[in-house]
């Protein structure tokens, strides 16, 4: 039998790890599960945390349902659902008709986080996060891809409340090694697309180096291994030394790169860029 004292004693403990609990699995819905979504959406399950998606088209998911993620083509249902709403659609066209236009902003309850994680510009982000008082919106662009992703390995850059990222930071985590706080609500943003308007400048400029590897006539992949072991290295030079084909792996990715430049100019806000503006001119519309 256990003492008074001795169960006054425990009781805390049980309030704390029955408040660990809540903290560390959270009810997660998950928007946009595509190329990044998808990584990002498992990598959260695969932590603990109870995830369900929205998606048009949920029977095209099947590896999203065979990890005992339950996907619908139900909005409203999705976002009622969640403490931390996720956000990781294409563009910010996308995120207005689905945040703000298709009701998910209206749909969360009332203390839950809405992250987006989709590049947007810093306005929209304040713009949302104006909406609605009685959550919190944090902007978490992130830098890294799909396999970063599945091994908890992207970069992300808050913007937004610091209790809030606190909430949600068990979910960031199981995607994200490094998580960088930079201010309020557009503030990650804001660094986010520098970024991208940095790895621009340094693909066009990779590119244009390996083009001159070819017309050296020396071999590609000693060339990019070579070069990515010295002061050339970069993530630019090894995405387009991984394929073999240069130009073929960059015109994949241009939309991705005129979306993420235009955003990146618009945000200047007429700011000089320098180098980076030579350097980023073919990603101009």
């Amino acid at each position: 039998m256990i003492s008074t004292t001795a169960a006054s004693r425990l009781r805390p403990n049980r309030l704390a790890r029955r408040r660990q609990s809540r903290v560390e699995h959270m009810r997660v819905a998950w928007i946009g599960l595509g190329a990044m979504g998808r990584p990002m959406a498992l990598a959260a399950a695969k932590a603990g945390h109870s995830v369900r998606g929205y998606a048009r088209r949920p029977a095209e998911l099947a590896e999203i349902v065979s990890a005992g993620i339950p996907v619908t083509d139900n909005l409203f249902e999705t976002a009622a659902y969640a403490e931390v709403a996720c956000v990781t659609l294409f563009s910010e066209v996308q995120v207005r008709e689905v945040v703000i236009d298709g009701g998910v902003l209206s749909a969360l309850p009332t203390g839950s986080v809405l992250v987006l994680h989709s590049t947007v510009s810093p306005d929209f982000a304040q713009e949302v996060a104006a909406l609605r008082g009685d959550i919190a919106v944090l902007d978490a662009g992130f830098s890294g891809g799909p396999d970063e992703a599945a091994t908890g390995q992207l970069t992300l850059m808050v913007g937004g409340d610091a209790e809030a990222l606190e909430r949600s930071r068990s979910v960031l985590t199981s995607y994200g090694d490094h998580i960088a706080h930079l201010g309020p609500v557009g503030a990650g943003m804001t660094l986010k697309v520098i970024n991208n308007l940095m790895f621009a400048a340094n693909i066009a400029i990779a590119r244009d180096a390996l083009r001159l590897v070819d017309r050296q006539g020396l071999d590609l992949g000693t060339a990019v291994e070579t070069l990515g072991r010295g002061s050339a290295g970069s993530m630019a030079l090894r995405l387009l030394g991984r394929g073999g084909q240069p130009e073929a792996t960059l015109d994949a990715i241009r939309h991705y790169l005129e979306k993420d430049v235009a955003i990146a100019r618009d945000g200047a806000r007429g700011l000089p860029l320098g180098a980076l503006d030579g350097a980023t001119s073919e990603f101009v519309k």
